[in-house]
């Protein structure tokens, strides 16, 4: 067989970091994750509104972390905001890293580029629609793909918040 047949029947694979927030499952790429930490108290920033929680400070690098739940539209319950659970995700953007608050972090998956579909039924005014990339089937679970970087932009200046 040769190379170029052997190329053309070769699949891409993603790797996802899932996550849950409220009901709902999430999935970022493996390659924009940097770490996943415990939460900590992030400090607010005066004039920063919607999901800014504020800036931590991790290992003398100031981190903006936001709470995605407010963009998604997922509720975040009292439960889930006390759950041990919880985690923040670091990410890394071209212009910094952010991180972002999960209430659970479930593991990594390796799906088949095919198997992401399209979204269905995002409405054109949603805040977060360029930011989802799909929706894969992984068993028991819809995991909607998400694009970190295009989902702090569609709701925020991604380019100030990364300067903070």
């Amino acid at each position: 067989m040769s190379n170029e047949r052997y190329d053309q029947n070769q699949t891409t694979r993603t790797q996802l970091v899932t996550f849950r927030l409220g009901r709902e499952h999430y999935g970022i790429p493996v390659g924009k994750v940097k770490e996943i930490i415990r939460p900590m108290e992030a400090c607010p920033i005066p004039g920063m509104a919607g999901p800014v929680e504020g800036v931590i400070n991790l290992r003398g690098e100031i981190i903006p972390v936001l709470r995605i739940h407010l963009v998604l539209g997922s509720r975040e319950t009292e439960e889930d905001s006390s759950s041990r659970k919880q985690r923040v995700i670091i990410l890394e953007s071209g212009e910094g890293r952010f991180g972002i608050v999960v209430d659970e972090v479930r593991d990594v998956v390796k799906i088949e580029d095919e198997e992401i579909k399209s979204s269905p039924g995002v409405s054109s005014d949603h805040k977060c629609e360029e930011a989802i990339l799909g929706i894969a089937q992984v068993g028991d679970r819809m995991i909607i793909c998400l694009d970190p970087r295009k989902l702090v932009s569609e709701s925020l200046d991604i380019e100030n918040l990364a300067s903070v």
